[in-house]
Formats: C-alpha cells, sequence, structure tokens
C-alpha cells in the first residue's frame, strides 16, 4: 500500500492510500468513498479481494474522519461548503487516479454518505468507466422534513459546531429500531456480529457528528436530487445500485428501488441488485463473498472493450 499526499495543507490533509494488484492484467481502478462516521481501513477485506482479481484501489478518508480529524473535529467537514468541499477532494483523488494510470477504466464505489458524494461528483464528470452505489437510497421527503426541524432546533440550542447526541439517537437508533432483539445499537449495519462489534469497538466509528456535517449532508443530498442536477447524471456509464433487502437506509429495499427507478426515468443505465436478508453494509455482511462476486462479474462484464 502507498500513501499518495494531495494537498499537504494541515488544515486539509489530503491523502489516499493506493493499493496495488499484482497480477499481470490488470482491469481497471475502484475509487472507494466511504459512509459517515467510518474510514477507509474497514475496507480491507473488500480491498485485498478486488486486488487478488485484478483492480488497483484508491481509497482516501473524508475530512473529520479517520486521519482526517484535525484539531480533535471528528464528523466535521468545514464551517462554509463541506459537502462541495468533500465532493473536490473525491475528484481530485480521481484527477490523480487519470494522471498515475492513464489507460484504465476508472470505477467509483461510494457507499452511504459516499454514494450520495459520489452522485454529486458524477454531476460534475463523465470520466468513470463504470459506478457502484452500496447501502444508497432515494430520500424520503417527510424523513426529511423531520431531520432539518430537529437540526435546527440542535443548531439553536448547541451552534453548527456542535455535537447532538439527542439528533444522533434520534436518526441511527430509529434505524436500530427496525430490528428485535438487538445486541448492540449498531445492528442495523449487519447480521454478522463480529463485524459490528468491531465498529462498535472502534473509536473511529459511529461517533456523534457535528450540526454542521448533518446540514452538510442533508442539504448535499437534496442538491443531489434536484431535477436539473439528476439531468447531468451520466448516461452513457453502467451503474450498479446494491443494498441489503433489510437496510433501514434504503428504507427496507424501498428507497433503494426508488434511486434505481430514479436512475432509470434520468437516462442512466442503473442495475438494482437487493441482498435478502442483508442490511446496511452489504460488504460487511455474512454473505459477503456472494456480493463480492456479484459485484466482480458485472464489472468485468460491463468493462469489456472499456
Amino acid at each position: 500500500m502507498q500513501k499518495i499526499p494531495l494537498d499537504t495543507n494541515p488544515a486539509i490533509n489530503l491523502n489516499f492510500s493506493l493499493h496495488l494488484s499484482e497480477i499481470e492484467s490488470i482491469l481497471g481502478l475502484v475509487q472507494i468513498s466511504h459512509g459517515m462516521a467510518e474510514h477507509k481501513q474497514r475496507y480491507e477485506e473488500f480491498i485485498n479481494f478486488l486486488n487478488i482479481n485484478g483492480f488497483h484501489v484508491a481509497i482516501h478518508d473524508h475530512r473529520g474522519h479517520g486521519d482526517r480529524v484535525l484539531n480533535n473535529q471528528i464528523g466535521f467537514f468545514d464551517k462554509d461548503a463541506g459537502w462541495n468541499l468533500a465532493v473536490e477532494d473525491l475528484l481530485a483523488v480521481h484527477s490523480e487516479t487519470k494522471k498515475l494510470f492513464p489507460e484504465l477504466p476508472k470505477i467509483l464505489l461510494g457507499h452511504s454518505m459516499g454514494s450520495w458524494i459520489s452522485m454529486s461528483a458524477l454531476q460534475q464528470t463523465t470520466s468513470f468507466d463504470a459506478v457502484l452505489l452500496s447501502g444508497s437510497s432515494y430520500p424520503n421527503s417527510f424523513e426529511t422534513f423531520l431531520q432539518k426541524l430537529f437540526l435546527k432546533i440542535e443548531i439553536i440550542r448547541l451552534g453548527k459546531q456542535g455535537y447532538s447526541l439527542p439528533l444522533h439517537k434520534a436518526i441511527f437508533g430509529g434505524f436500530n429500531n427496525k430490528f428485535k432483539n438487538t445486541q448492540t445499537s449498531n445492528d442495523w449495519l449487519s447480521t454478522d456480529s463480529d463485524r459490528v462489534d468491531d465498529y462498535t469497538k472502534d473509536p473511529l466509528c459511529g461517533f456523534v457528528v457535528s450540526n454542521q456535517l448533518w446540514s452538510d449532508v442533508i442539504g448535499g443530498i437534496e442538491s443531489v436530487f434536484k431535477t436539473e442536477n439528476l439531468e447531468l447524471m451520466p448516461t452513457n456509464i453502467p451503474i450498479l445500485v446494491f443494498s441489503g433487502s433489510y437496510d433501514p437506509v434504503g428504507s427496507m429495499g424501498r428507497g433503494t428501488e426508488k434511486l434505481h427507478e430514479c436512475l432509470i426515468e434520468n437516462g442512466c443505465m442503473s442495475e438494482l441488485y437487493l441482498i435478502d436478508g442483508a442490511r446496511h453494509e452489504a460488504l460487511n455482511e455474512i454473505n459477503r463473498m456472494t456480493t463480492y462476486n456479484y459485484v466482480l462479474t458485472f464489472l468485468k462484464n460491463k468493462l469489456k472493450g472499456a
């Protein structure tokens, strides 16, 4: 693994990890955009799988996550235009991988929050060759209304750079409440208890994010799904939308299906893969190897002649 610095400004600290495949015929480069309250090291098993099967992988931590927690401001993008800066970071990594491997197909994988950051990036560039959207969903307008109302109250109470435990519990607790007989507050992520335990014990996972980040994410998602921005989505590259049929972020499959339908309606080449019984993190499920191989087959089929 190589660590590639892009912006050494300590206030930005943008870098990415480059994991190189050692097989002779490289099929492409996968760039990963992770989710909220997690970090790039959680993808090591899937990265290794991709490397073994002929893909280089580039992955960076979003601002306020992983090795980019600066000035103890965990879960914080920036005080101004944080969403746009997160998108710019993704595109900066993409630009560097194009310089390093100009001949290789480029694949973008975004998970959860990272899927919507990826969609925002796709509305600004047409230079990816395939897209994978994991744990994603079309936004529920009523839930968004309630989140914005709760967030407004918490910003008044704590400020934009404050951290609201009640808001955190309302959103993530709501996800966990979809399931019976839970053992942890994070059971909504996966049916694999070992993976859930790893997440729960990791100090860089599951933390309370700032009110500012919630504002950035909610506003960013709303922007992604504006009609004029959906029309900017590339229509000439294959997109795989995949998640568990019991993913509460995807409204137990309904929101994920609606995202796929939305992409189709806007002329995108979208395919849907709902994994029966799986929850939010299909890449960390008990049956994850089935998902790994489905994604691999999708990429191999779609990248032929790319």
